[in-house]
């Protein structure tokens, strides 16, 4: 009986899935994240496999041997997406880069396998990118500055590093209320947080004159009669407006 293999949602997760899929000789059907095992098809037989992150870093070392280490990244990108059924295709990828057949493979971005993945990434990047230019931030009684986002995919740890740097010298959250955790820098590193009560910390919030400004400045520029809504949701689409001060004034 074919499997649908479930593994614990995280990216060394599925590669350890993937590395004892390879050990066992497993028949999967699919390889699905603990947090959507409602979804499972039900003809399916389950079966759970643990986190290892020695046979997670196996893999990895074995897709930088066959391909490199911007294939590696690339699939880390792919995952992010959290698309339904992205786990299997990548693990399609992965069989074709194992199967030995052609040491070329890895380099062909045009191949059937890999061509979705590249788009799919392209995608994951676009939206980092574009997130890096929409993140705001509110100040908590404690000076603290704290921004909440809700991306498409799971972007938040892709650009950390951006405010890292940009913002060194202050003390910053930033939360993905989609996904239920975020990061929290002490002008130092940059912490793995959730919080239990958002409500509570957005309440806590007071608009500075630092958001009034952007406020105004956003209201001083804005030419009614050459308004383009068409242009502005491309740029910047609509479901980012609720947790941007300048489209809630």
């Amino acid at each position: 009986m074919k499997l649908s293999v479930i593994y614990d949602s995280t990216f060394d997760g599925f590669l350890s899935a993937v590395f004892e899929i390879y050990r066992q000789h497993l028949d999967v059907e699919e390889i699905t994240p603990e947090n959507r095992v409602g979804e499972c098809n039900l003809f399916l037989q389950s079966f759970t496999i643990k986190t290892s992150i020695e046979s997670s870093q196996r893999l990895k070392r074995a897709i930088i041997n066959y391909a490199n280490s911007e294939i590696l990244e690339l699939l880390q990108v792919v995952f992010r997406s959290e698309q339904n059924g992205i786990e299997m295709k990548i693990f399609a990828y992965l069989k074709k880069l194992f199967d030995f057949k052609d040491r070329d493979y890895a380099k062909n971005p045009t191949s059937d396998e890999m061509l979705p993945l590249y788009m799919i990434a392209r995608s994951v990047r676009r939206e980092a990118g574009d997130m890096l230019g929409l993140v705001r931030f509110n100040r908590l009684p404690d000076n603290t500055y704290f921004s909440e986002i809700e991306p498409k995919y799971d972007i938040l740890p892709m650009i950390v590093s951006h405010f890292k740097i940009r913002f060194k010298n202050q003390y910053w959250a930033i939360y993905d209320s989609k996904r239920g955790y975020g990061f929290y820098y002490d002008k130092n590193s940059a912490i793995e947080i959730t919080i239990p009560n958002l409500s509570q910390v957005k309440n806590a919030t007071k608009t500075d004159n630092f958001v009034q400004l952007w406020q105004e400045y956003y209201k001083s520029i804005s030419i009614k009669e050459r308004e383009n809504s068409k242009l502005l949701k491309q740029n910047m689409p609509v479901r980012y407006w609720k947790h941007l001060p300048e489209k809630c004034a």
